[in-house]
């Protein structure tokens, strides 16, 4: 089934979209809480535990919502018009510095921060699921989802060159009121770009109309498929490690690096641009070593690129931009082929079980990503206030070396075990072309 590129923008605009969200959590979120709203980085790692298992519970659930939708806009397109606003209402609530006792904005923060993922959940589990939906050809989902990787990155491109700029021209000099304002005016583009990614997209594969399954017959035929088990696995340790490092990238700019303001943006930009660079790059490397030798090439880049920043000195800034960008360049390769992987996952469940449960197979991954942003959040907080952290402050030498190992040797060693635990991944080029064959052939068949 081939797509039109019309339709891969206007899909990839979607994750542009979410972007303006993820990209904003990601790169600023800890330090808005804890420099600009006022809460302890150890009350942000507790928090940020405790929304992800809230997350897990409503990931499942969404994705069993959207399975079992049906509208004449298909199953999960419908989600992305319903959805936009609201979440970009949300992201402006969250970042709202409200007049309340400390208590009261600890309340706040954790009603806020909470409402917020699970309106992320609501549109972001339908719209990766499209992505399994909009075609079954192994080349054009790598391409696919290269479109939504460079798009996506174009959302955290502008994330990162604009958010501190924005804040500093909107809040001149008030910084709860230039995070309110920023955030709005993405809240507006994210409603835009949705809508256009709902108008121009096309769900074409569609499960038997006969199919009825229950919510417990769904997980334990996902929990039968071994390879998504192992993409589950990877997903959640994957993001622990990357939330860590991207967590603490701003600190490791102000506090060990000593970069001013102009120089962290350029830092976050190349990270973006080495991104893209990944995202555009991976269809070629696919062609050349598969999928699961991609996905394995990707995290030996992260982690050789990401230990070697440990022994760069602060006043070799230029290497440790350079490994910035190298380092993206494997996180470009990474989540490109990592999703165009979970649509083969959801291809062999259907083809083993008989039974296709695409909102299910992506929710559940969805899960594992958050699962691993808590721990990540939650390890990343809890480890800045054992090393020392003080907001504001100059940074003791034991808090200044401890955030070079939270961007450095730590995420290093889980992006090199996350590259061993791919061995175990059984989907083959050659299998997925048997299993889109003859899943082609049971649909001609079914609707003769």
């Amino acid at each position: 089934m081939r797509i039109s590129i019309k339709e891969k923008i206007g899909f990839g605009l979607g994750d542009t979209a979410s972007n303006l969200v993820w990209a904003t959590l990601m790169s600023f979120i800890m330090y808005y809480y804890t420099d600009v709203f006022g809460i302890t980085a150890a009350a942000v790692g507790t928090m940020f535990l405790f929304a992800r298992a809230f997350d897990g519970v409503t990931d499942f659930i969404t994705g069993a919502i959207a399975d079992r939708t049906n509208t004449r806009w298909g199953k999960f397109r419908p989600y992305l018009l319903w959805m936009c606003l609201p979440l970009a209402g949300v992201t402006v609530l969250t970042f709202t510095v409200p007049d309340f006792d400390p208590t009261g904005k600890l309340i706040y923060a954790w009603v806020t921060y909470n409402v917020l993922m699970l309106f992320y959940t609501a549109i972001n589990i339908p719209y990766s699921a499209l992505s399994g939906v909009m075609t079954d050809d192994p080349l054009e989902r790598t391409s696919l989802n290269s479109y939504r990787m460079v798009l996506a990155q174009c959302g955290g491109f502008l994330v990162n060159g604009a958010m501190l700029p924005l804040v500093k021209y909107f809040g001149k000099g008030n910084e709860a009121l230039g995070f309110q304002m920023t955030t709005a005016l993405f809240g507006l583009l994210v409603v835009c770009l949705f809508l256009v990614t709902f108008s121009t997209t096309k769900e074409r594969i569609h499960p038997h109309k006969e199919q009825k399954t229950s919510l417990k017959e769904d997980l334990s035929t996902l929990f039968k498929n071994r390879h998504w088990i192992i993409m589950f696995a990877a997903g959640m340790l994957d993001l622990t490690f990357i939330i860590i490092r991207a967590g603490c990238l701003v600190y490791y700019c102000m506090y060990y690096l000593n970069l001013d303001e102009g120089r962290i943006t350029i830092f976050l930009l190349l990270g973006n641009v080495g991104f893209i660079l990944g995202a555009v790059c991976s269809r070629f490397l696919v062609r050349a070593a598969g999928k699961k030798n991609g996905l394995i090439f990707a995290h030996i880049l992260m982690a050789v690129s990401a230990g070697a920043a440990y022994f760069v000195s602060p006043s070799a800034f230029g290497l440790a931009f350079a490994l910035q960008v190298i380092h993206s360049i494997g996180g470009g390769f990474n989540a490109t082929l990592y999703w165009a992987m979970i649509a083969d996952t959801a291809d062999f469940s259907e083809w083993k079980f008989k039974v296709r449960t695409t909102g299910i197979v992506f929710s559940a991954t969805t899960c594992s990503q958050k699962i691993g942003m808590g721990i990540g959040g939650a390890a990343a907080g809890f480890l800045l206030s054992g090393f020392g952290y003080v907001a504001g402050a100059v940074q003791t030498t034991e808090a200044s070396h401890g955030i070079l190992m939270l961007v450095t040797l730590i995420p290093a060693a889980g992006f090199a075990f996350v590259a061993i635990l791919f061995r175990g991944y059984g989907l083959t080029e050659s299998l997925c072309t048997t299993i889109r064959e003859d899943l082609a052939s049971r649909r001609q068949l079914s609707s003769s």
